[in-house]
Formats: C-alpha cells, sequence, structure tokens
C-alpha cells in the first residue's frame, strides 16, 4: 500500500469479542480514503486470528501485558505510516456513511485537523449525548471545556506527539495537543461520529478519586513547562479543570453512566430560554 491518508490506532485489553466491531466500523466506513488500522495488543493475545484477513490491518508485537493504553497506542503510533492519525478504543466504533472517513479527511486538510463528535451510547445502544451538537461547523477550546466528554481528532501525523503516561486521560491530553497544533479549533466532521459505548468494566469504570489524581498530573505539568501546549496552555489547563471539577461533582454516584446523564442535565439547563421578567 501507497502511504495511507488515515491511520486508526487501537490498543486492546481483553477485547476478543468487541475489537472485530471496531475494526469492521472502520472499514464500512472507509470507501474512497486509503485507511490502514494498526492494532496493539497488550494482554498478551494475538488478536490476527481473531480477525478476518485484510492488508488494512497491521499488528504491533504481541509481548506487552498491562503496560496500559497510552503504552499500547505508542506501539501503534511508532508503526503508523499513515499521513494523518486517529485512536480507536477497541470498545468503541465509529459511525456514519461509507463515506464518512474520506469526508473526514476533506475538512481536514485545510488545517491538519478535524474535530469527530463523539456519540455516548448506553449498554443498549440508546444515545445520551452528541457533542459537539449538530449543525455546528467547527469547535475548539472553548467548547471542550464544556464539553466533558472525550472527543477524538483526526490529526495530521507531523502535529500529533506520543501518548503521555496517564492511564485514564492520555487520550484527552493527546487531542488537545493536537487541536493546539493545529490552530486550538478545528472544523467539526460531517457524518463521521465515534460511537462511546458505555459498559460495565470499561477501563473509565473507576472511582473518581483515580481521575482526579491524574487531572493533578496535568495540571502541575502544563503549569512547569506547557506540557506540549505552547500558547495554548492556559486553555488546555482550563479545560482540564473544568473536567476535574466535574468529575468531582459527580463523585462516587454508583450507576454507570451517570457522570454524563449529569453532564447532559447541565447541557439542557444551559441552552433552557431564560424568562422575560
Amino acid at each position: 500500500m501507497d502511504r495511507p491518508d488515515l491511520s486508526i490506532l487501537i490498543a486492546a485489553h481483553r477485547l476478543h469479542d468487541l475489537a472485530p466491531r471496531a475494526v469492521a466500523s472502520v472499514f464500512d466506513r472507509a470507501e474512497g480514503a486509503a485507511v490502514e488500522l494498526v492494532l496493539a495488543s497488550d494482554d498478551g493475545t494475538d488478536y490476527a486470528p481473531l480477525l478476518p484477513p485484510d492488508p488494512r490491518l497491521r499488528f504491533a508485537p504481541v509481548g506487552p501485558v498491562r503496560s496500559g493504553a497510552h503504552a499500547a497506542r505508542n506501539r501503534a503510533l511508532a508503526m503508523a505510516r499513515g499521513a494523518h492519525v486517529l485512536m480507536l478504543d477497541a470498545d468503541d466504533a465509529l459511525e456514519g456513511p461509507p463515506d464518512s472517513i474520506a469526508r473526514a479527511l476533506h475538512r481536514a486538510r485545510g488545517g491538519g485537523a478535524v474535530v469527530v463528535p463523539s456519540i455516548v451510547r448506553d449498554p443498549d445502544g440508546a444515545a445520551l449525548r452528541r457533542i459537539p451538537a449538530d449543525g455546528l461547523a467547527r469547535f475548539g477550546f472553548i467548547g471542550w471545556a464544556e464539553a466533558f466528554a472525550s472527543l477524538h481528532v483526526i490529526a495530521r501525523r507531523d502535529l500529533v506527539q506520543p501518548f503521555a503516561p496517564f492511564r485514564l486521560i492520555d487520550d484527552v491530553v493527546f487531542d488537545l495537543r493536537a487541536l493546539a497544533a493545529a490552530g486550538g479549533c478545528a472544523p467539526v466532521a460531517d457524518g463521521l461520529a465515534y460511537r462511546y459505548q458505555l459498559r460495565p468494566g470499561q477501563a473509565t469504570d473507576v472511582p473518581w478519586t483515580r481521575f482526579d489524581a491524574e487531572y493533578a498530573q496535568a495540571l502541575a505539568a502544563i503549569a512547569r513547562d506547557g506540557f506540549g501546549f505552547a500558547d495554548h496552555a492556559p486553555a488546555a489547563a482550563r479545560v482540564l479543570r473544568r473536567w476535574r471539577a466535574m468529575n468531582r461533582a459527580v463523585g462516587s454516584s454508583p450507576a454507570l453512566g451517570d457522570y454524563h446523564r449529569r453532564a447532559t442535565a447541565r447541557d439542557r439547563r444551559a441552552t433552557r430560554p431564560t424568562p422575560p421578567g
């Protein structure tokens, strides 16, 4: 294959049943685009026999176990040959029409990046939230600070930095850094969406205190030297402070999806018309 238009990075840990769905969701939306998918196992499993043979599939060497999603993603990133990159969790999926990746890449080419909207779905598949909202043409740090959900950026390869060594927010920092390198604001993909699937036992289904600790570490790193955000360091810090505050507000609420239900309620209050008077 000539240089692909897009490399999609997948880290997999004990997701033997779900990874094939994630892979299929990519190829089902790759009409008109040269795509490669680089999968890095982090559980000692060779995922190749679990997936249909396809020349667009590549696999990092099997070996490391429980090194963390950030380390597995960096193994995939090191192998990526694409002009652009996008991260996809093995228990999530892409949504959209068959040519939606090509359409997103077309929007990315002007400034080097495009924001892929996230659709948060409950275990039954019902949509809890969509961020950004339909119809929004561009999205940047100001909107991201109020998003309270993982968002993803298709970014030109030279704009991305390796994943930072966090266990929970490495993807957030990765995408915010890419957004900063692209100027702090980017167009929103038309048609393509990222399905963020809530399920019991997922990596983010952990006590709120673990997120709080990682937000604190990232904020301290930004305060020290900008943490790779350059002139956008203050805007990135504001995003992480806002998300940390929401995480603390939800706290130890036990039900899966409560964080996103709380964020949805906040969205509705923010858009409710002010009564006259």
